[in-house]
């Protein structure tokens, strides 16, 4: 499995003197590795989707891209050692058999917090991580920490050593559900798990389409903030983004509950600095996201990503420089039906913006998704 590929690739590249980044974000999801200063290499492991692997590796400026495995315009692991001169020994993480209910409890307050991120001292509700805190302080692999000066809060978060010990555990269910992810892989997989590849939460919304028609579509428009949406990084994952958080939340809520059974996502309470807890959410492992990435794919026509900047980026944005490239057309359409004013690369918007939005939104998210169901 890949995981057990990168981390042995990672070691012959770190002991022969490589800087290497394992694994390496993009601007759309994550890459294997990376090698970086003065060899620009990005290096992905074929898992069933090499669309997917291509799509990653181009969104980031590397002088050398290699796909490593089995398919057209697959490099063998034997020719990228050759290339790069070096020696892999394959070693594969072991399963645990039989753990005690104590281990297992270290090992699923691990994955909780290394999932979760930092978990409030005084508001902890996962019952493994209440029972074994004091353990894992003990060991090393957990410390306390707080951010306000005055009344401190304590939150709990993972040392070095209790990421490093947590990750083995992340990448063994990994492992083990492995047939599941790939079950689970499909297009519209793809979209949830790129739109979730940068927060890597995701909070359940009371409101939601009844259906995916254009006709639900427009109702539900209707009744979405669009303009507290930022757009930010690649224009593809804002727009999956978009779309997680809003016509697909019912979705991909179903699908972090899927991955929590497979002990990959958790579903924490939010606290503020100062202890008070404001939501909840589904936080997801990375590593299961990584997977669903390269099981699945699916292609977004330009166009639709440029109707989604021109409909949102103009909230919270007067210079659409950043976007003309990608929404040149669409902008002009809009400013020809009356609702926007473009001078050069600025742009002043009219009260008949939002229903024009919502609208070309509803559009374009119906092409999109009205065939993946």
């Amino acid at each position: 499995m890949f995981l057990d590929l990168r981390e042995s690739l990672y070691r012959a590249l770190k002991s022969s003197g490589y800087r290497v980044i394992s694994p390496y974000k993009v601007p759309l999801g994550w890459i294997d590795l990376a090698i970086t200063r003065r060899r620009s290499v990005g290096i992905e492991f074929y898992e069933g989707c090499y669309e997917s692997c291509i799509e990653r590796l181009t969104s980031h400026p590397f002088r050398e891209i290699y796909v490593v495995g089995e398919c057209n315009g697959c490099i063998s692991l034997d020719d990228l050692c050759r290339k790069l001169g070096v020696e892999v020994e394959l070693d594969i993480e072991e399963e645990l058999e039989n753990p005690t209910p104590f281990v297992k409890a270290i090992e699923d307050s691990l994955a909780y917090l290394y999932i979760a991120g930092e978990v409030y001292e005084d508001g902890i509700t996962y019952r493994p991580l209440s029972v074994t805190l004091s353990e894992l302080k003990m060991l090393g692999f957990a410390t306390s920490s707080s951010k306000p000066k005055l009344k401190p809060k304590m939150f709990v978060s993972l040392t070095h050593e209790g990421y490093r010990a947590a990750r083995k555990i992340i990448g063994r269910r990994v492992r083990r559900n492995a047939s599941k992810l790939k079950k689970m892989a499909s297009g519209l997989t793809y979209i949830m798990a790129l739109g979730l590849s940068e927060s890597l939460g995701i909070r359940e919304l009371p409101e939601k389409p009844t259906d995916y028609s254009l006709k639900s579509l427009l109702s539900f428009m209707k009744s979405l903030p669009i303009e507290e949406f930022k757009v930010r990084g690649h224009p593809k994952q804002a727009f999956c983004q978009f779309m997680v958080n809003s016509v697909l939340n019912e979705k991909t809520v179903e699908i972090a509950k899927k991955l929590n059974k497979m002990g990959l996502a958790f579903k924490v309470k939010i606290h503020s600095p100062y202890g008070y807890e404001t939501g909840e959410e589904y936080r997801i492992a990375r590593e299961a996201l990584e997977a669903l990435l390269k099981y699945s794919y699916v292609s977004i026509p330009r166009e639709h990503i440029g109707e989604f900047l021109a409909s949102v980026y103009p909230f919270s944005n007067t210079d659409i420089h950043p976007i003309l490239n990608h929404a040149a057309r669409q902008l002009r359409t809009a400013e020809k039906a009356g609702v926007c004013r473009i001078d050069g690369s600025k742009i002043t918007i009219t009260e008949k913006f939002q229903d024009y939005a919502r609208v070309r939104l509803a559009i374009a998210v119906e092409d999109v998704i009205g065939g993946l169901f």
